[in-house]
């Protein structure tokens, strides 16, 4: 068996001819993407509970949802945000779920938000559940106006029938629209007419339902035919609905909508969201890519596809691509092939100087023979070709010579000796094979914990490790049966060798290497000892190395973020954007500047996630560069000069960074049941950590809430009027917000009616304090002649008050978070040394029932390296590796202020696993004798032996 392939050469041809066709093929048909698919282990449920504070809505909404989604036991962390009128509930699996799972545990996460449902008040909506949150689109569109006076409606037709357009290319996942008006059929109400004849918003909007005839009136059932029976009177157009009859008294005098009401084609107002491009209102479409799929097949028949849409687009209008992975995934791979080609040219020149032409060449042809197997294998695995994958590719490359190398030349040295060939090419396979196999296994298991490693870190690298496997496989097998028959056939015997043929002499080189080779099994012990030197110098000078898992990103661009105060209206974080465009105005090095205003925009990056509904007051902007050197150049700069000129937001500028998610490079966790202390540690830790340079903002999750109009009605005045609480409330929120009744069919759009009162109205206090209420007999009362309604101010005292600030909870508790952002290419671990040298420096403590926990890139780093190496057997010490769930916890108990043991908790509750923090170490020895003294001021009873044991 050794020697098969040896003598019979056309087996050789059909391996050389079979791996070359397969992997051929399979480059022409195996996925192209830019990144590695991260599996998604989020998910966001948002629940509606218009006009409810975020106590209110924490109570009856939020942990509703949360008990019942701790039911199901793969949920490894539930996050919460209960603000006024609405619940976000962001829920991330375990890591160690099968893929197969996750599918099903999405299916019972949507089971249990059913029943959660049947616990919320009345008011609540029904939770809506979002589960593709995670991966960025691979293409991006923007329709914009020329002119400021284009209806961003007639935009939003345009977008919807692109949007159709790339939903209909081959391979496209998801085509959302950003930035659309939502369009309606608006009915402005004149409080003061419709009051006159009794008339609520609700009983307006039930009048134009009961004259809005859709549905089927029966049929006629005859023997000869079956005929539908309609009812004329659908509201079809505006001017059937001006004419929909509201009141009629007994003596058949009519009132029509439209002599109490104006009737338009409008949209929305206010906008939920808006984008723009360059300046100019836009709307944007995104397209995403199916999973393992060619990216550039696809963008260019996207490209395509919106060059065919060109002609449709009407001389107002502008179209154009914004965002292209194709272009960032070509020159990736581009790269990354060109340092493969270097790496192939340089071991093929080496092994021509030092084992010859005929040796380098057998190498040199096996080198593309593996290469092209192992994307045959890659394909068949499903394993797509990016920049994670052909890193993997690249590293193999220096290992999977060896085995080629070591066969090589063993086959050649004993033909050199005068072997016969065949026997040269037995006794080389039959020494070798052993060995080769050991090496290529162990090297194989080396990489084995970046294979199994769970959650997004590993679908990250893990890629690189799969590549290195295969690729060592392939290689161990064509070093065992290809290699030695062409060395066989090819390496010369010592009567024909030459340099050129056999490679260099060693020389004085390969005389020293030799001796040491002598020395060294004359001396094991040493040997031994010597080669443990630098190893360990390695080992020891960890600890001075900054830590940074996953590298940042050199690419042409960046993106902007802000938010501004709560209660922020859409049309003023418009204006902000307005001036911010004009700062970077004044930077030559733009190309081109979207903004998406009132939600988060399209992730133009694997890791970017997005998850804001619903915040006017925030805005996110994708910019693009000339060159990823002046993203370099431009970050920095902007980091330091652009919020100063916008300083009543919380501004970021952020380059792209490689990883898992992360939502800040920095996070401090401070967890306990109140909101007030909360936000007092929140704001102490904000004010500590914004003396550290590397730190451009730092924000927390609970703050101040945004102000709202208390109406402070007198109960005893509006029973006199036959009114209650809970019918004022439900006046005023259907004249201010309107009540849908009826829709309108225009072709195949089907438009709502809604009824409220005109924008002039609701947008004044004091005419909202005028509107009239009317009691529950108010038609009679109109019928009789008389005015039935009060002006709200005559049975209510309005004011403005703050509201409470929105409750973050994790995993039941509740939480602020406070998250620190940093310059460009600062380190996270830096940066979160100098915090926790600084919180040190202050002195900063937490009362008892307060804790801190560590999040940020260092939860992810802590996660990863832990799931990459092994677990201690001592409970301890693998508490200590874990600061996933650090806990900083001064606890005072009895006044004593003794500073309280440091521990790790799971799964957010504390296991009391007393342990040594390094990094507060010398804070503790430095505070520790004068917490005793203080100790015993306060317990005089109390020896210093007692108080030392309480304050370790």
């Amino acid at each position: 068996m050794e020697t098969l392939t040896f003598r019979q050469p056309r087996l050789v041809a059909l391996i050389l001819f079979v791996l070359i066709a397969a992997g051929a093929s399979s480059l022409l048909a195996i996925g192209r993407q830019e990144d590695p698919t991260i599996t998604n282990l989020f998910a966001t449920v948002t629940a509606a509970f218009p006009g409810a504070e975020p106590g209110r809505v924490e109570t009856l909404v939020t942990t509703k949802i949360e008990d019942h989604l701790r039911e199901i036991p793969e949920i490894e962390n539930i996050e919460s945000v209960s603000s006024t009128g609405i619940a976000i509930v962001q829920v991330e699996l375990s890591e160690t779920l099968a893929d197969d799972r996750i599918e099903q545990v999405w299916s019972e996460i949507r089971d249990v938000l059913d029943d959660a449902r049947k616990e919320f008040p009345a008011g609540a909506r029904d939770p809506e559940f979002s589960n593709d949150n995670i991966g960025g689109y691979s293409a991006i569109a923007a329709l914009s106006a020329r002119h400021s006076d284009v209806p961003m409606t007639i935009v939003s037709r345009y977008a919807d029938e692109l949007a159709d357009t790339l939903r209909s290319v081959s391979g496209t996942k998801k085509v959302e629209i950003f930035g659309a008006p939502e369009e309606e059929i608006l009915v402005a109400v004149d409080p003061g007419r419709s009051a006159a004849l009794g008339l609520t918003p609700d009983m307006i909007s039930a009048a134009i339902a009961a004259s809005d005839s859709k549905g089927q009136a029966g049929r006629v059932r005859g023997a000869s035919g079956d005929f539908v029976i309609e009812v004329d009177g659908e509201i079809s157009a505006i001017d059937r609905l001006r004419d929909v009859i509201v009141r009629q008294d007994a003596d058949g005098r009519i009132a029509r909508l439209g002599d109490i009401a104006h009737v338009s084609r409008s949209q929305k107002t206010p906008v939920a969201e808006m984008a723009r491009q360059n300046g100019n209102r836009a709307i944007l479409v995104g397209a995403k890519l199916e999973d393992g799929l060619q990216i550039d097949v696809w963008s260019a028949d996207i490209r395509a596809a919106i060059d065919g849409f060109q002609p449709k687009v009407p001389g107002g209008l502008s179209l154009q691509l914004v965002f292209d992975q194709s272009g960032y995934t070509s020159d990736r791979l581009a790269e990354v092939g060109l340092n493969m080609a270097i790496g192939v040219g340089l071991v093929v020149a080496v092994l021509l100087l030092t084992l010859g032409v005929r040796a380098a060449f057998i190498v040199a042809l096996i080198l593309p023979v593996v290469t092209l197997a192992t994307i045959a294998t890659m394909n068949y695995i499903g394993l797509a070709i990016h920049q994670m994958s052909v890193t993997g590719l690249i590293v193999a490359l220096g290992l999977l010579v060896d085995a080629g190398i070591v066969m090589t030349d063993e086959v050649g040295q004993r033909i050199r000796r005068g072997e016969a060939r065949i026997k040269a090419v037995r006794q080389s396979v039959r020494r070798l094979v052993a060995p080769l196999f050991a090496s290529t296994v162990t090297t194989a298991l080396s990489f084995t914990p970046m294979i199994l490693l769970p959650g997004p870190a590993g679908d990250f690298v893990g890629s690189i490790a799969i590549a290195v496997v295969v690729m060592l496989g392939w290689s161990f097998i064509i070093a065992i049966t290809v290699t030695p028959a062409i060395a066989g056939w090819l390496m010369p015997d010592e009567t024909r060798a030459t340099a050129l043929q056999s490679g260099i002499p060693g020389g004085f080189l390969a005389r020293g290497f030799a001796a040491s080779l002598r020395w060294a099994v004359a001396n094991p012990l040493r040997s031994v000892a010597l080669s443990l030197v630098l190893p360990l110098v390695g080992f020891l000078s960890m600890p001075t190395l900054q830590a940074q898992f996953f590298p940042g990103v050199d690419r042409d661009q960046f993106y902007i973020e802000f938010d501004a105060m709560p209660g922020t209206s859409i049309s003023k974080a418009n204006q902000i954007v307005d001036r911010i465009d004009a700062e970077l105005a004044a930077e030559p090095e733009l190309r081109s500047v979207t903004w998406i205003v009132g939600r988060s925009g399209p992730s133009f990056y694997y890791n970017i996630v997005g998850g804001r509904e619903d915040a006017p007051q925030y805005a996110q902007a994708l910019i693009t560069t000339s060159s990823p050197a002046a993203t370099e150049e431009i970050v920095p700069r902007l980091q330091r000069t652009l919020a100063p000129k916008v300083p009543e937001v919380q501004l970021l500028v952020r380059g792209l960074v490689q990883g898992p998610p992360v939502n800040a490079p920095v996070e401090l966790r401070l967890v306990g049941p109140d909101l007030n202390v909360l936000r007092d540690l929140g704001d102490q830790a904000r004010t500590i950590l914004s003396r550290i340079d590397v730190i451009t903002l730092s924000r927390g999750t609970v703050g101040s809430g945004a102000p709202k109009v208390s109406v402070n009605v007198d109960e005893a005045k509006a029973r006199l009027l036959g009114l209650d609480l809970a019918g004022v409330s439900r006046q005023l929120e259907a004249s201010l917000e309107g009540v849908i009744g009826g829709s309108l069919v225009e072709g195949s759009e089907e438009l709502d009616i809604r009824v409220r009162v005109g924008s002039a109205v609701r947008s004044d206090l004091g005419a909202v304090s005028d509107i009239p209420i009317l009691p529950a007999g108010a038609a009679a009362i109109a019928a009789r002649g008389d005015h039935p309604g009060v002006p709200l101010s005559a049975i209510a005292r309005i004011s403005l008050q703050p509201s409470d600030s929105s409750i973050s909870r994790r995993n039941s508790e509740r939480v602020n978070t406070v998250q620190a952002f940093l310059l460009r290419d600062v380190l996270p671990e830096e940066a979160l040394k100098a915090a926790q040298a600084e919180l040190q420096a202050a002195e900063f403590e937490l009362p008892a029932g307060y804790r801190l926990e560590l999040g940020g890139d260092s939860d992810a780093r802590s996660n990863t390296v832990n799931n990459l190496l092994p677990r201690s057997p001592d409970r301890h010490a693998d508490d200590r590796n874990n600061s996933r769930d650090l806990q900083f916890v001064p606890a005072v108990a009895g006044g004593d202020g003794c500073l309280r043991s440091f521990h790790w908790p799971e799964h957010s509750r504390a296991r009391g696993v007393p342990i040594s923090f390094r990094d507060y170490s010398d804070h503790r020895g430095d505070r520790f004798h004068r917490r005793v003294d203080q100790c015993r001021h306060h317990h005089p009873d109390r020896t210093s032996g007692r108080c030392e044991g309480q304050c370790q």
